[in-house]
């Protein structure tokens, strides 16, 4: 029975998504959101011709935004096509961005389709990712309201332009781990390995 690469799982074309998220108020966690999200980078992987292309981007928090700037910068840049990977950032992102993501409907789609092209790593493959601690946000709330709206001052996140660079960092290791799981193959022009080759450049050239 004849299968072909991405029935075995890898596919050419993908894109990884790492996360940044803070701890706040105990009472934040009856919401979705209750470790916001701080930062998103991705990390995209694009055949062309013979040889690969590869593009990095990062967004964090800054000037107290909120949550839903990155939402909004997402969803301008989640790939229409290919294979979109995560892993775990203290819980699913798919789940995380399917609960926050009702006014993204290309966000809301794409984090849909885990049993398809969102690839959500277990902690068994992706526990070496271990993104960087960020210092929980202290409640800032003058009365014990449930309504009370979430505060993420700038003052206290980590510096954004290290957040941003570290995630990129992050996202390029995890695609990196899924890749070699397709690379144990006698052809050496098997399109893992001529990506991860391909990455390997690249980084270097962008000193990562």
């Amino acid at each position: 029975m004849h299968f072909d690469i991405e029935a075995r799982g890898f596919m050419p074309r993908a894109t990884a998504i790492a996360a940044r998220t803070v701890a706040t108020c105990y009472q934040q966690c009856f919401r979705p959101n209750n470790r916001p999200l701080i930062g998103l980078a991705l990390f995209s992987v694009i055949p062309d011709g013979a040889s690969f292309r590869f593009e990095a981007e990062a967004r964090a928090l800054r000037d107290d935004e909120l949550p839903p700037v990155l939402l909004d910068w997402l969803e301008e840049r989640i790939p229409h096509g290919g294979a979109i990977l995560s892993w775990d950032h203290w819980q699913s992102l798919p789940r995380t961005l399917t609960a926050l993501a009702s006014a993204h409907p290309k966000i809301a789609a794409a984090a849909a389709q885990t049993d398809d092209r969102w690839r959500d790593l277990p902690h068994s493959l992706a526990w070496h990712l271990k993104h960087a601690n960020a210092p929980g946000v202290p409640c800032l709330c003058i009365a014990d309201d449930p309504s009370c709206e979430q505060i993420l001052p700038a003052c206290f996140l980590p510096d954004p332009d290290f957040t941003e660079r570290t995630l990129i960092e992050e996202a390029m290791r995890g695609w990196t781990s899924w890749a070699r799981l397709f690379c144990e193959f006698d052809d050496a022009d098997h399109p893992a390995r001529r990506a991860l080759d391909a990455a390997r450049g690249w980084s270097t050239d962008h000193g990562n």
